[in-house]
């Protein structure tokens, strides 16, 4: 794919970090954060091979998440380890820390370089990434770092998230004397994204107080990898989940005729809710009405008095919601009155769509046009998605954009990432055998960097150290047979919480 200019360190351009670093647990001394950390003070202008370490870190500290998966507010381990890695990669106080929203964590670079004229007014931008797994088994068996908390598994790639944005730290941080004084980037580390929601107990808790913007990004295993997807207005829908409870007369299945059968009458309402979107919604908008659940009845031979069923409906635009609540309930009415039944209907929203902001979400293509050097590798291809994501909480509050970083490498001259169970594909989020790809993390830190550059007007790296990191357009990683890996030590040591180390 791309990049292959003259601004590629021939030795860095994007290492494949998914097929190099070691398997987790490593097993040398606990110095690997401060030896990173150490090579990376003591160079200026950065090196090749400097940035090299920093980023096979980065690909450690996520196998290590990755190991020890912590569910939504649950983050306990999660938030000490993310502490200790600020203080001993990147160098932070812990006077810049503190917790938010139960298990989060919000954290200030603050700036300590010559004021800018050029950050248009902006004086703090934020950066996020969400912290919990899901309440899944994994099903790796073969993954050296395959979870160990059973039951629980980063199959979403937070894990890789939160190594993209500890990376991006690490990298603000050095240049702190260059970021303007009176600016700063805050670090949103938010638990339960995946549910009930922690963005919205962070801003209740000051998250977002001082703060001009706030970006984030998904990675996405559908899309190329080297590939940016971003777009004005809705990216990511507005959930409801709705409970139906419909309600019958019981009695013998031979007798059907002095029932009242809360089991036919279900039946024909989930045939019929497939016209909310059809037959309501208007056809240039997008919307969801999926039945995913039904339950009712104990035994072949009766006929039950109750018929519960669930599911849930997804749309971009509040009168899109109104028109499809509105239906639904017609709808279950309408039927019950036709069968003799009854029905209770429950419909719960959740997050608000994820709806960019025209002039940020703008400013994420035109960088990334920029640096990934290829017209075509920036789109709004696939968007918006129906899937939901509580990052809209944060723009709902402050202008900001969220978008989707691809991971798909099957288009490299046919050369795929070889998956935990060694095949060759690429698993989508929320699979039981999804692994994160430790290539989209270099890329996702730097941007972020190149964005907090944009947006506070100021220069905290040159291109030449540091240029964005993309495989070689074959595919093969670049770094092989030169730079700090080739023929030389692998960077590898235990990424682990010291002996009673807490989260505050």
């Amino acid at each position: 794919m791309g990049g292959t200019g003259s601004h590629w360190h021939k030795n860095l351009c994007a290492m494949s970090y998914c097929r190099r670093v070691p398997a987790f647990p490593l097993s040398e001394g606990a110095a690997l954060l401060e030896e990173t950390a150490t090579r990376l003070a003591a160079e200026d202008p950065l090196s090749a091979e400097a940035l090299d370490g920093l980023f096979s870190t980065m690909a450690s500290i996520r196998r290590h998440i990755h190991s020890n998966p912590e569910p939504g507010f649950e983050e306990v381990k999660t938030n000490a380890f993310i502490r200790q890695t600020l203080q001993s990669l990147a160098g932070l106080d812990p006077a810049s820390m503190r917790d938010c929203a139960k298990t989060g964590l919000v954290v200030d670079i603050k700036g300590k370089g010559p004021p800018s004229a050029a950050a248009s007014g902006l004086r703090t931008i934020a950066l996020r990434a969400d912290m919990d797994a899901l309440r899944m088994t994994e099903m790796n068996r073969s993954l050296p770092y395959r979870s160990t908390n059973e039951g629980v598994a980063h199959l979403c790639g937070h894990d890789g998230h939160m190594a993209s944005l500890l990376g991006a730290a690490t990298l603000i941080a050095k240049r702190a004397s260059k970021l303007p004084a009176g600016c700063a980037v805050r670090l949103l580390f938010q638990p339960a994204e995946e549910g009930p929601g922690g963005a919205k107990p962070m801003i209740e808790e000051g998250a977002l107080d001082g703060v001009d913007e706030c970006y984030g990004y998904h990675n996405w295993p559908a899309f190329e990898y080297g590939s940016l997807h971003v777009k004005r207005g809705a990216v990511m829908a507005h959930p409801t989940s709705f409970k139906i409870v419909v309600t019958g007369k019981g009695g013998h299945g031979s007798q059907p005729h002095v029932a009242v059968d809360p089991v036919l009458t279900a039946a024909h309402i989930v045939v019929a809710l497939q016209s909310v979107v059809a037959r309501a919604v208007d056809p240039t908008k997008q919307a969801v009405c999926s039945v995913t659940m039904i339950h009712g009845g104990e035994v072949s031979n009766v006929i039950p008095d109750q018929v519960e069923m669930q599911g849930t409906l997804r749309d971009l635009d509040p009168s899109v919601c109104e028109t499809m609540y509105r239906r639904v309930r017609e709808i279950v009415a309408g039927v019950c009155a036709a069968f003799g039944a009854s029905a209770t209907v429950e419909l719960e929203g959740a997050y608000p769509a994820v709806d960019n902001h025209a002039a940020q979400a703008d400013a994420v293509a035109d960088l990334a046009r920029k640096l990934l050097r290829r017209e075509e590798a920036v789109s709004e291809d696939g968007l918006p998605m129906m899937g939901a994501e509580d990052f809209s909480e944060f723009l709902h509050k402050v202008p900001g954009a969220f978008w989707f970083l691809g991971g798909n490498e099957e288009k490299l001259n046919g050369w795929a990432r070889l998956g935990a169970a060694g095949s060759r594909s690429n698993c989508m989020c929320h699979n039981t055998a999804f692994d994160f790809n430790d290539n989209v993390s270099p890329m996702a830190a730097v941007f972020f960097v190149r964005l907090v550059e944009e947006r506070l007007g100021c220069s905290l790296y040159s291109e030449a150290e540091l240029p964005f990191p993309l495989l070689e357009a074959d595919g093969a990683p670049a770094w092989e047979g030169s730079g700090a890996n080739g023929g030389k030590k692998q960077p590898a040591g235990p990424i682990q919480l010291p002996a009673g180390k807490k989260a505050k």
